[in-house]
């Protein structure tokens, strides 16, 4: 992904496209079997319903289904699966739901007491 981005702004790969380079690149890791501490976790409290009614829009594949392939094979339903992975990311920092992200590049503080979640 990291190396296609690159790719894209250069100007002599495609000189008829333009170019584009986006400012950060996020890796979702809400699925991910292996565990890959996130850099950062968003609270999505407000707009879960909203996302879980987005996956409803695909019923046809995933109602009644209890895993996805091999991605999911513990045999829960997957509506259930999207939302206990939510209340686990959201419990990291102190709120219902969460979304976890990875970036390659450390990420900047200018302050550190306004960082919101307390270590104890």
């Amino acid at each position: 992904m990291r190396d296609a981005c690159f790719v894209a702004g250069l100007a002599k790969i495609a000189p008829e496209v333009p170019k584009h380079r986006p400012h950060k690149v996020l890796h979702s890791l809400t699925y991910r079997q292996d565990f890959v501490r996130p850099t950062f976790v968003v609270d999505i409290t407000d707009e879960f319903e909203q996302k879980v009614a987005a996956v409803r829009c695909y019923s046809s594949q995933f109602d009644g289904e209890v895993q996805a392939g091999e991605v999911f094979p513990n045999g829960e339903p997957l509506y259930d699966v999207i939302r206990h992975y939510a209340a686990t990311y959201g419990s990291l920092i102190r709120t219902r739901y969460g979304e976890p992200y990875s970036t390659t590049e450390m990420m900047r503080v200018d302050d550190v007491v306004a960082l919101e979640v307390a270590t104890f």
